[in-house]
């Protein structure tokens, strides 16, 4: 009789916990957004996308170290350096291969 009587209490604790947690995700804020019109906000280290930066004048800022190469841990980068007159290394070629 008395486990009767708690599976009882038993299950509307958890019909009653079960309702308040739905009755609190009604008023929540909406996770979604209208992707067009509305943009996620990423934060300014977000790591999502690789682009080969420039200066202002237009050069490529890559001094082609390689450091990007060895770090990547797919291999999908691959360049090769060549040298400027005045001694300085460039990429003669900078590809990532998604």
């Amino acid at each position: 009789m008395f486990k009767y009587i708690g599976d009882i209490v038993k299950g509307t604790g958890t019909q009653l916990r079960s309702m308040v947690m739905v009755f609190g995700h009604g008023f929540r804020k909406r996770d979604t957004l209208q992707y067009p019109e509305e943009q996620v906000y990423l934060p300014p280290r977000y790591r999502g996308r690789i682009v080969l930066t420039r200066d202002p004048d237009g050069e490529e800022r890559c001094v082609a170290c390689n450091l990007c190469t060895v770090a990547c841990p797919v291999g999908c980068i691959s360049l090769q350096k060549a040298e400027t007159e005045d001694g300085r290394w460039y990429p003669d070629f900078f590809r990532i291969n998604f």
